[in-house]
C-alpha cells in the first residue's frame, strides 16, 4: 500500500507527462503568418486565437484580435512587415475573450472616435459581453481558470497546448465596443475589398463568418472551431450550444463553395476539395453526436449511459486533426444535448429529494466499513492504476469531511494520473488544477486574477453600460434578509447620462430601466467611480456613501473574498 508521503512524491515525479498525441499536436501551433491569398493573411500561434488580416487598397481589415494587447502587438509587428497601410476596420467574429481582447493593439479609442475605422460585430455581441462579465462572471471566471490551467506550474504545462491553440501569454485584455452591428447579413466594401458578413449561430449565438467573394475565402471564426473535436459543450460552463444550428451553419458555408478556409484556431486550408472535406466531416461529427444521442435518449438512456454508449465511427474519430478529442469530447457533449432537450432530471424519482450529499457520504462510508476501509481501498486502487475508482472512493470521504487530508492527497494523486494520461487538453487542465486544490498547492489568487483578466478587464468594465451593474444585482439579493423589505433605489450616473432603479420587494429585486416616479433612495454618482469599484480600486461603500448606501449594500452579496471551491466540498 502506498504511504501518503510517497503519494506526493509520485505526483511530482509525473509532472512532465503529456499524452504523446497531445504533445505532437503542439507542433500544429507553431508561430507563423500564413499567406492564404494575395491579400489574406492568418497570424497563427501567437495566442490561443488567430488574427486574420485582409489587405485592401487603402487599408487593412483585422478579423479578431487575440486575447490580449501583448499578443496583439506581436501580431501587428509581423503584419507590418507585409504592409504599412492603416487599420480601416476591426471585425469580431464573436464575443469570446480570446477574439476581442487584443483590440487596442490595432487601434485606439481616439482612432474610433475620429472615424478612422469601424468596429463591426453582430448586434448581440455587446449583450453577451455584459452577460459573461456581470451576471455569471464570478463562477464563470473561476471555472475558466480551471479549464485553461491557471495556477499550474511550468513543468506541468511544458510542451502543452490548449487543443485549439498554443499555451501563450497574451497580456492584459482590452476592448473596443462595436460601432456598427447587424442582424442577419451585411454586404459592404472596406478599403476597396467587397465583403459579406453572415450571421451563423454555432459555438455562440452571435457568431458571424466573413466571406470574400472575389477569392472565395471563408474566414470562419469558431464555426469550424479548429483542429480538434469541437466543444459542443464547454466544461467551464455556457448556455446551451444547440448542435443543430451549428451543423446547419456549416452547411451554409459549404454552399458558398469556398476555396480557402481561414479558421480562428489553427492553420488555414486551401483547395476547394480539401476545404469541403473538412467542413463535411466536421458537420457530420457534430450531427452524428446529436442524432445518436437523441436516438438513444428516445430509448430511455440516461446521461451517464449516453456518455458510455455514443462513440464516433472510425472514419470520423480518426479524421485528423479536426475530429480528434484534443479540445471537446463526445462524452461531455452528449450530457449537454440531453440536458438541452430534457433538463437535469433523468427520470428516476430517487433524484427528486435526495439525501444531502454530506449525509449520503457518511452513510455510504459506514456501509462500506468505515473511513479506514474506504481509504485503504482507494490507495489500493491507485496502486493498481485504477485511478478513476480511487478518485471515486476518495470523493465519498471528502464529501463527508472536506478537511480529510489523507483522502484529499489520494484523490489528488488519482487526478494527476488521469490528467497526465488525458489526450484532451480541457480534461487534463481540470484534473491537474483540481489536484492542486485538493493538496492545497493551488494559488487561489492566480485563479481569481486569471478570471478577472479575461472577464472583467478595465476596458470591458468601461464598455459596460452603467445600469448593467445595477441590473446584475437582481441575482445577488440576499432573499432571506429582505422578506420584509420594500424599497426602491434610483441611480443617476452623471457622466454618462444613465438612470435606472432597483426595487426590492420581499425577497425579489426588480430592475427598472426607467426609474419610477416615486423612489425611497436616490444615488447620484459617476460611471468612472463605479468602474473603480468594480476593478477593486475603491469599495462600493465609498461609492455609495452614507448610511443609506451601507443599508442598500447590506441587502446584496458583495464580490467574494474567499475562493470558490469546486473540488473540495
Amino acid at each position: 500500500m502506498i504511504p501518503i508521503q510517497v503519494l506526493q512524491l509520485l505526483t511530482l515525479a509525473a509532472a512532465q507527462q503529456i499524452h504523446p498525441e497531445l504533445a505532437a499536436h503542439t507542433g500544429h501551433f507553431a508561430r507563423q503568418v500564413y499567406k492564404v491569398t494575395d491579400n489574406v493573411y492568418s497570424a497563427a500561434g501567437f495566442a490561443l486565437a488567430n488574427v486574420v488580416m485582409i489587405e485592401g487598397v487603402s487599408g487593412i481589415i483585422v478579423v479578431d484580435t487575440t486575447s490580449g494587447i501583448d499578443s496583439g502587438r506581436q501580431v501587428l509587428a509581423e503584419l507590418r512587415k507585409i504592409t504599412q497601410k492603416p487599420v480601416a476596420a476591426i471585425i469580431y467574429t464573436h464575443f469570446h475573450p480570446d477574439h476581442i481582447g487584443g483590440a487596442k493593439a490595432f487601434a485606439t479609442p481616439d482612432d474610433v472616435r475620429a472615424g478612422k475605422l469601424e468596429v463591426i460585430a453582430h448586434e448581440d455581441l455587446l449583450r453577451s459581453v455584459v452577460n459573461q462579465g456581470s451576471v455569471i462572471g464570478p463562477i464563470l471566471g473561476v471555472r475558466s481558470g480551471y479549464s485553461f490551467g491557471a495556477g499550474l506550474q511550468p513543468e506541468e504545462i511544458k510542451g502543452m497546448n490548449f487543443g485549439l491553440g498554443p499555451v501563450a501569454a497574451s497580456g492584459p485584455a482590452t476592448f473596443l465596443p462595436p460601432t456598427r452591428t447587424f442582424r442577419e447579413q451585411l454586404g459592404l466594401e472596406i478599403a476597396g475589398v467587397p465583403l459579406r458578413l453572415v450571421h451563423l449561430p454555432s459555438e455562440t449565438d452571435d457568431h458571424i463568418a466573413v466571406y470574400l467573394p472575389r477569392s472565395r475565402t471563408a474566414i470562419t471564426g469558431d464555426i469550424i472551431q479548429g483542429p480538434a473535436f469541437p466543444n459542443i459543450h464547454t466544461l467551464r460552463g455556457t448556455s446551451y450550444r444547440d448542435p443543430v444550428p451549428w451543423f446547419k451553419s456549416i452547411d451554409r458555408l459549404r454552399a458558398l463553395g469556398p476555396e480557402h478556409m481561414v479558421p480562428a484556431h489553427g492553420r488555414p486550408v486551401s483547395g476547394a476539395a480539401r476545404v469541403e472535406e473538412i467542413m463535411r466531416h466536421y458537420r457530420d461529427g457534430i450531427q452524428f453526436v446529436h442524432d445518436q444521442t437523441v436516438r438513444l435518449m428516445n430509448q430511455g438512456l440516461t446521461p451517464d449511459e449516453l456518455a458510455d454508449a455514443v462513440r464516433l465511427p472510425a472514419h470520423l474519430a480518426d479524421f485528423r486533426p479536426y475530429l480528434r478529442e484534443y479540445y471537446g469530447t463526445v462524452k461531455h457533449s452528449v450530457r449537454q444535448i440531453y440536458f438541452g432537450y430534457l433538463g437535469w432530471y433523468a427520470a428516476d424519482p430517487v433524484a427528486l429529494n435526495p439525501t444531502p450529499p454530506r449525509e449520503r457520504a457518511r452513510r455510504t462510508i459506514a456501509l462500506m466499513g468505515g473511513r479506514s476501509r474506504v481509504l485503504g481501498e482507494a490507495r489500493k486502487a491507485l496502486e493498481s492504476d485504477d485511478a478513476q475508482w480511487a478518485g471515486e472512493l476518495a470523493t465519498h470521504l471528502i464529501a463527508a469531511n472536506p478537511e480529510d487530508r489523507d483522502a484529499r492527497l489520494v484523490k489528488a494523486a488519482a487526478y494527476r494520473k488521469l490528467g497526465f494520461a488525458s489526450m484532451n487538453s480541457n480534461w487534463r487542465n481540470w484534473y491537474l488544477v483540481a489536484a492542486r486544490e485538493l493538496d492545497g498547492t493551488l494559488a487561489d489568487a492566480t485563479v481569481r486574477y486569471a478570471a478577472m483578466r479575461a472577464f472583467a478587464a478595465p476596458d470591458v468594465i468601461a464598455a459596460l453600460p452603467a445600469c448593467s451593474w445595477v441590473e446584475g444585482h437582481t441575482t445577488r439579493l440576499k432573499a432571506d434578509k429582505t422578506l420584509d423589505v420594500h424599497l426602491t433605489a434610483a441611480f443617476r450616473f452623471l457622466d454618462v447620462n444613465e438612470s435606472c432603479a432597483l426595487e426590492i420587494r420581499r425577497g425579489v429585486a426588480q430592475f427598472h430601466a426607467i426609474p419610477p416616479a416615486r423612489t425611497d433612495l436616490t444615488f447620484a454618482l459617476t460611471k468612472a467611480a463605479l468602474d473603480r469599484a468594480l476593478l477593486g480600486q475603491e469599495t462600493f461603500a465609498e461609492v455609495l456613501k452614507g448610511e443609506e448606501g451601507a443599508r442598500l449594500l447590506s441587502y446584496f452579496d458583495q464580490p467574494l473574498e474567499a475562493p470558490i471551491r469546486l473540488t473540495v466540498r
